[in-house]
């Protein structure tokens, strides 16, 4: 009885401090880890449009929120021949929506290294395309849960005024 009893306390601590976690994240600037954070704010703005995206090539996760919302995720990031895209597993984790939302309206900011990029998403619908960045995609990053059985879409990253 008295091993169920810590058990139960423990699950308890365990649920305390991860809802803590996801009220704490939506107060933060930026998300925490995978948990979506409160809107982003700090880092310098860079106002100059970018068009070669290489120098990011190698940075493993940005954070990104769309303008009309007040969230903000941590995503992944491919850069193929030097344009940026947001790759989005559709079937890990399950219940994200950020990604439909985008589809309807892409302003968003990403915050890469400290700076923050005012950018347009657009859902890349071209498969011929879709299937090279796929290759970068995958060569960059482990498949997700499942394989990625739910499908993919991939978004291009344009800056915006």
């Amino acid at each position: 009885m008295r091993i169920l009893r810590g058990l139960l306390y423990l699950i308890i601590l365990i649920a305390v401090v991860i809802g803590g976690l996801f009220v704490g994240a939506r107060y933060n600037d930026g998300p925490i880890a995978i948990f979506p954070g409160g809107p982003l704010q700090a880092g310098e703005w860079v106002k100059a449009p970018v068009e070669d995206w290489s120098f990011a090539a190698g940075v493993q996760e940005i954070q990104m929120q769309l303008i009309y919302q007040e969230t903000s995720r941590t995503t992944w990031f491919v850069v193929h021949e030097t344009k940026a895209y947001i790759p989005v597993s559709l079937g890990f984790p399950p219940g994200k929506t950020w990604h439909t939302a985008a589809d309807q309206d892409g302003d968003a900011i990403l915050r890469i290294d400290g700076k923050l990029y005012p950018v347009n998403l657009s859902r890349v619908m071209d498969e011929g395309l879709a299937s090279e960045i796929d290759v970068s995609n995958r060569a960059k990053y482990p498949p997700p849960p499942g394989g990625g059985s739910g499908g993919r879409w991939y978004f291009n990253v344009e800056s915006r005024s």
